[in-house]
């Protein structure tokens, strides 16, 4: 089957659940900011986390999915236990600091700026599985203290946000 499918071209698209939808639709636009997101994340060394963001679109693309997808509840727990496990290696954070640094860590505060707008996104979805809005949450606050650990790692001093 080839990639040219023409389905498109005058501005719909299918859900995973068969359903045709414009391709504004809030559904496809959350969906989309996933995939961008995934791609953000591309040679940071996430492979788990971006298969977890196609799972997640499938589900939020398919209009009977309901539940929540089956590798969420666990997923946010780890997300969290790592969060934390970063949080107990770096300095505190005392100030708001600037998106900056390694390259890597540059891209970790895109990929988290992207994230936050999935969510945006998402929070527009109705239904919505359980949990996909708390993971997309927690996952922009791991790719914030992701960004800090790796500066942190590469000796690079976070520059504090001054007004």
């Amino acid at each position: 089957m080839s990639i040219v499918t023409k389905t498109g071209d005058q501005g719909q698209t299918s859900l995973y659940s068969g359903e045709r939808v414009a391709k504004s639709d809030p559904r496809i636009e959350a969906v989309g900011a996933l995939d961008e997101l995934n791609a953000h994340l591309a040679g940071l060394g996430l492979d788990q986390i971006q298969s977890e963001l196609f799972s997640l679109g499938a589900a939020v693309a398919d209009l009977r999915r309901k539940e929540e997808p089956g590798f969420l509840a666990a997923e946010l727990q780890k997300m969290e236990e790592t969060i934390y496990a970063m949080e107990a290696e770096l300095p505190p954070l005392k100030n708001f600091i600037l998106p900056g640094g390694h390259e890597k860590a540059i891209r970790a505060h895109q990929a988290r700026a992207v994230c936050r707008r999935a969510e945006r996104q998402l929070s527009q979805v109705q239904p919505l599985p359980k949990n996909v809005l708390s993971y997309v949450n927690r996952l922009s606050d791991f790719l914030f203290m992701f960004a800090r650990k790796l500066n942190f790692k590469e000796g690079i001093s976070e520059t504090i946000w001054k007004c």
